[in-house]
């Protein structure tokens, strides 16, 4: 029973989180293709999130064949609920700070200046998920370098 929770968890949050990766992503692209150029504290992100996104789907298809041991999808899950976490934020941020194509002069002036203020809580956000794909990547080469583990049960 336990086992079939970690499986619904792990499967679950990617999903979530792959969904809220998409939307900050396909977000990222309008304002470029809008307005030019990503602001710098952004850039990091358009660059590493499809990475982090692609990891993931390959985590859930391992949890969704049953290739992950118990431990590991436990140990998994709450490095995937800290990824929806920082990207769910910055989804927030990039909704109240990033103007859209229809925003007045004053409406862009007012969210350019507050992105600039925003730009350490995104640097937080940017490091704690680089550290998460950094976990996550040390356990897709440990599965490479050894195999595919076969669940305990």
């Amino acid at each position: 029973m336990a086992e079939a929770l970690a499986i619904v968890g792990v499967v679950a949050s990617i999903v979530q989180l792959v969904d809220f990766g998409s939307k900050v992503l396909q977000r990222l692209h309008e304002y470029q293709t809008a307005f030019g150029e990503i602001p710098k504290s952004f850039r990091v992100i358009k660059r590493e999130l499809p990475i982090l996104l692609d990891t993931l789907e390959q985590t859930k298809s391992a949890a969704k064949n049953d290739t992950l041991r118990e431990e590991t999808k436990l140990a998994l899950l709450p490095v995937i609920e800290g990824c929806l976490n920082n990207v769910k934020a910055l989804d927030d941020i990039i909704d109240k700070n990033l103007p859209v194509t229809g925003d007045s002069w004053k409406e862009k002036s007012r969210k350019a200046v507050a992105s600039f203020r925003q730009d350490a809580k995104v640097n937080r956000i940017i490091g704690e998920i680089q550290s998460h794909i950094r976990t996550l990547t040390y356990y897709h080469a440990a599965v490479a370098s050894t195999g595919q583990p076969k669940s305990s049960t």
